[in-house]
């Protein structure tokens, strides 16, 4: 009885990108990343407390909380008993940076959410490690696990592109 053995060639690009997913999604640094005080800067601010407690910031935004950084147009916080529920960026685009962890995205619409240590991207959503990219039409990261969801539009599918560490190395004997 002859058996078959699979064989490497036919699912080495299978292999890549699981490889390159996980390289991704791996955490580049252990330090608490969204903790400490949000300052925001802007143009303007309009500000009510009751009957809900709702701050609006416009022009030429910038929210800082640790090592998050978010650039938008227009910035809506909206809070419980005084503690930052959620942060609506809008603009053309809404951009974020994380330095320690080389990431950087921007999207339509961001939501930040504090309490749960997440951004959301929305609408023409890309999301860069590096220079490996992940795009949809929602894009979710979880800053403290540094894991990633991504979401299509209906009819469209998610966009990756990775760069296995491989690819770095000269032609000449695979050498650095």
């Amino acid at each position: 009885m002859r058996r078959k053995f699979l064989s490497i060639g036919h699912y080495w690009p299978l292999g890549l990108v699981l490889v390159s997913w996980a390289a991704l999604a791996a955490p580049a640094v252990q330090a608490p990343l969204a903790k400490g005080p949000i300052h925001i800067t802007a143009d303007t601010l309009h500000a009510e407390n009751k009957p809900s407690q709702q701050a609006t910031y416009q022009g030429n935004v910038i929210l800082t909380q640790g090592d998050v950084v978010i650039h938008a147009s227009k910035l809506v916080i909206t809070a419980l008993r005084g503690k930052v529920q959620t942060a609506t960026a809008t603009g053309s685009p809404v951009s974020f940076t994380m330095s320690s962890a080389q990431r950087h995205g921007y999207g339509d619409t961001l939501i930040y959410k504090p309490t749960t240590a997440e951004i959301i991207l929305q609408g023409d959503a890309h999301l860069w490690q590096e220079k490996n990219e992940i795009s949809g039409q929602r894009v979710t990261y979880f800053l403290n696990s540094q894991q990633t969801a991504v979401t299509a539009a209906p009819g469209q599918r998610v966009h990756s592109v990775f760069y296995p560490a491989a690819a770095n190395r000269s032609a000449s004997g695979g050498r650095p």
